[in-house]
């Protein structure tokens, strides 16, 4: 069995680590941080994630008995600011959780199987390389999008109204918008993060590619405004709010075609590989995903000199063609008017409504939904 660092314990360190303990390897498990520890990010888990979650033993009901914040999501809402939206719920559920519940219940979970923690911050793996290199059989590369290529950027903010003053139909539902003050791909959300005591908790943001920020003359936050005040639906909870949170903004690593993950000793996952879903934003399911295969691949390796090799050619097995799928699903967004007539062909073809709210969801590939765009 081989010695291994799993540097960065998000969702797809902590998973990599979980199975390469599981597997009989001694892996050490280095964050920056003492868990649990606060992370920005939209709070969602899909269904995709869901799934991926129970590789590790990790079941919904499981994290619901445990945690003090947690909501249900079994439908969705895509639609336009100016109204112009449908709903379709889903037979199966995902939930909106902090990250700081659940970073840290992933945490649990490898450090249960036999992980060796450690606190460090290892900014550039270069410096550290001969200790590395010297002590360790492989590194596990999951220091998350810092390390990745970032190339979009979210902002999110927490509101509280009363639940009495939120429609109750939309109380397990993910809300997603297009918005022109967005750029051509940005999007905003609404999601339910809690609800306690008559009181709901919002996870109220939006996301935007770089290449598009880059061209607004705005900030982030006043990008943000923007969209508030131009949606209908939170023009309307903001007449409602009982106390809301200072926006925060996170960058994201969203995916790259033909990436490469292996260099020698060194095995990207998660973000640092750039595994975000590039239409949603989504990246734990990948993450998970991740670090079950980077797993496979030290597994099935009869040589050290295979495990890169191997690692690339998981990845490109099991993401590309459904990274490859996404980017071409967001090129047709190139035009403003595609999000209505998306919206438009959902109200009308039940069967098509289902396959993209289920593509977003993560329960269907991009590559299934893609051929029904293109007619």
């Amino acid at each position: 069995m081989s010695k291994i660092a799993v540097i960065g314990a998000g969702p797809a360190g902590c998973s990599a680590g979980y199975h390469l303990a599981k597997s009989g390897h001694q892996v050490t498990l280095i964050d920056k941080e003492s868990f649990p520890r606060e992370k920005i990010c939209g709070d969602g888990v899909s269904l995709q994630s869901v799934q991926a979650l129970s590789t590790m033993g990790i079941y919904p009901q499981d994290i619901k008995a445990r945690v003090s914040e947690f909501t249900p999501i079994n439908g969705l809402v895509l639609g336009v600011s100016n109204g112009n939206y449908h709903m379709q719920t889903t037979p199966l559920e995902g939930y909106c959780i902090p990250r700081f519940f659940f970073d840290n219940l992933l945490y649990e979970r490898a450090i249960n199987a036999g992980c060796i923690g450690r606190t460090q911050r290892i900014a550039n793996i270069d410096r550290y390389h001969q200790e590395l290199y010297s002590d360790f059989d492989f590194i596990i590369d999951a220091r998350g999008v810092y390390t990745g290529e970032a190339n979009a950027i979210a902002i999110r903010a927490y509101w509280i109204v009363k639940s009495e003053d939120f429609p109750e139909a939309y109380l397990s539902l993910a809300q997603i918008y297009f918005d022109r003050s967005l750029g051509i791909h940005g999007y905003g959300w609404i999601f339910p993060a809690d609800i306690k005591a008559g009181l709901l908790k919002l996870n109220v943001g939006v996301g935007i590619w770089l290449n598009e920020y880059q061209k607004m003359n705005a900030n982030i936050i006043k990008i943000f405004d923007q969209f508030v005040h131009r949606n209908q639906q939170t023009q309307e909870l903001l007449t409602k709010i009982v106390s809301k949170h200072k926006p925060k903004a996170y960058p994201l690593a969203t995916a790259l075609k033909g990436n490469r993950v292996s260099y020698g000793k060194v095995l990207k996952i998660g973000d640092a590989a750039n595994l975000t879903d590039p239409l949603t934003g989504e990246g734990i399911a990948n993450a998970i995903l991740s670090g079950l295969h980077v797993t496979q691949a030290i597994n099935m390796s009869t040589r050290p000199d295979q495990v890169a090799e191997n690692w690339q050619h998981l990845y490109e097995t099991c993401f590309e063609e459904d990274i490859r799928a996404a980017l071409r699903i967001k090129s047709f967004r190139k035009y403003s008017f595609m999000n209505n007539m998306l919206v438009w062909l959902m109200k009308r073809n039940q069967r098509f409504s289902e396959q993209v709210t289920y593509a977003i969801v993560g329960s269907v590939p991009y590559n299934e939904v893609l051929p029904s765009l293109k007619h």
